[in-house]
């Protein structure tokens, strides 16, 4: 399900097909997340670009890897986000607590084709 790139402190996530982050799959991908982020100093990149819909349960795992990151002075950057999960984020207050990118840049193009 979760594609896993790293170097140093910065990790890329990413999904390796189409998915809708609901309950059916966002007690694993929070558990991921949450593993990557017990590190202090983590630049966590989520690459939400096969995240076609995300539900209250997939909103709860990005504020649990928010609320994580601020406890370990990391941070959570999110990129390739949809209109429709933009639109979730919204709804739920999220879209502030996060940092949208246009680009990891500390990845070259071969580390982004994930």
């Amino acid at each position: 399900m979760l594609n896993i790139k790293q170097i140093s402190n910065t990790v890329l996530l990413s999904f390796d097909k189409k998915i809708k982050l609901d309950n059916s799959n966002s007690k694993s991908f929070k558990d991921e997340v949450l593993s990557l982020l017990t590190k202090p100093f983590t630049n966590l990149f989520v690459d939400l670009n096969q995240v076609e819909r995300v539900d209250e349960d997939g909103l709860n795992a990005l504020l649990a890897s928010h609320r994580l990151s601020r406890m370990n002075q990391s941070q959570v950057s999110i990129y390739n986000v949809s209109a429709e999960v933009l639109k979730a984020m919204k709804r739920s207050n999220l879209d502030s607590r996060f940092y949208f990118v246009d680009r990891p840049k500390p990845f070259s193009e071969d580390l982004l084709m994930v």
